[in-house]
């Protein structure tokens, strides 16, 4: 956050005049949630989440005592320690940032068109300018999208989505990744390499 933009957006102003030490915690949380969404590190940010928070608070269940508030207060207690809230709001920002194979079967097709197109826009002008092609994978002339979107829910989404919904328990986003995985799959076994299925004849 640079001093141009206090002027294009006053709240920033606000936030720094009020307040310094608040305006740095802010503007760090935000470039940190950022970094989250790197997918460099993305096993790395799962895994903490998954042994800081998941295993732990089901430990809590699996040995519950005869007092449901102690439980819910030691589950407080895993939740709100600085550490892993700052686990907690990456992994929203991570769930938030791919969440398209969780969104509704339609959202979810539009949105895999539009970030093939992306990628394939992306190729071919790697291509044109004799750079080293970064995703051949997304060549638009010989591209499955059924199978660029099955290989990315098996590689990041599932486990990923299947830690949140422990914590956050989500059975919609859960129903919808399931129903877009065989949607996917379905075409994939019809050989189509597009994002709908031919029309028929």
């Amino acid at each position: 956050l640079r001093v141009e933009s206090w002027n294009q957006n006053p709240w920033f102003l606000c936030v720094f005049l009020s307040d310094r030490t608040q305006f740095r915690t802010l503007r760090q949380a935000i470039i940190d949630m950022v970094l989250a969404t790197e997918m460099t590190r993305h096993f790395e940010h799962v895994n903490k989440f998954v042994n800081s928070i998941n295993k732990p608070m089901a430990a809590i269940e699996e040995t519950s005592s005869n007092s449901l508030s102690s439980d819910c207060e030691n589950q407080a207690n895993i939740r709100n320690s600085p550490e892993n809230r700052l686990l907690i709001k990456r992994m929203l920002i991570k769930c938030a940032d791919v969440a398209n194979p969780c969104r509704p079967l339609q959202l979810c097709i539009e949105w895999a068109g539009r970030i093939s197109e992306e990628y394939f826009a992306q190729t071919d002008e790697e291509k044109r300018q004799g750079l080293p092609v970064v995703m051949p994978v997304f060549d638009r002339n010989t591209c499955s999208v059924p199978k660029s979107q099955i290989s990315f829910i098996d590689y990041f989404i599932t486990d990923m989505f299947d830690a949140w919904d422990a914590f956050a328990s989500l059975p919609g986003l859960m129903e919808h990744l399931s129903e877009n995985y065989k949607y996917w799959k379905g075409l994939d076994e019809m050989k189509c390499k597009s994002l709908r299925p031919p029309p028929p004849p």
